[in-house]
């Protein structure tokens, strides 16, 4: 099972999407090996254009393993983004609450996004980064 970062949804999701990174993604998909959480479908769902409608993404989403983000986390969020702080990186509070999501549910992060490859080695974060594979 892979989380898979919004960064990486947006190629799968759009026609105008990388080519190579929806040939990566469709047999974990179809092999459900892919997994969401309710974040990552927020950022899905503010990048909607005024053509697109929040039924068609839901329901295309709809197979996709959904992860729970449990309130407990909260202060290990807090501690991860203290952390990368102290250590130089400053993602978005969304990504590590994302991180922390992969991290707690023990499974990798797909991702096109460097502020990951940044928090790897900090919080020991396993993730595959898709990026080399945009134009």
């Amino acid at each position: 099972m892979y989380l898979v970062d919004t960064s990486v949804w947006i190629h799968a999701l759009r026609p105008s999407g990388q080519t190579a990174i929806r040939s990566l993604l469709k047999p974990l998909i179809i092999n459900g090996d892919t997994a969401i959480t309710d974040w990552i479908v927020l950022e899905l769902m503010t990048g909607l254009r005024t053509s697109e409608r929040q039924e068609s993404l839901l329901e295309w989403l709809t197979p996709i393993t959904g992860l729970a983000f449990d309130p407990s986390w909260w202060p290990i969020a807090w501690g991860h983004a203290a952390r990368l702080r102290q250590r130089g990186v400053t993602p978005a509070a969304a990504d590590c609450l994302i991180a922390t999501v992969a991290l707690q549910h023990k499974i990798p992060l797909i991702h096109c996004d460097k502020d990951f490859e940044a928090m790897k080695p900090i919080l020991s974060l396993q993730t595959l980064d898709w990026a080399p594979h945009l134009r």
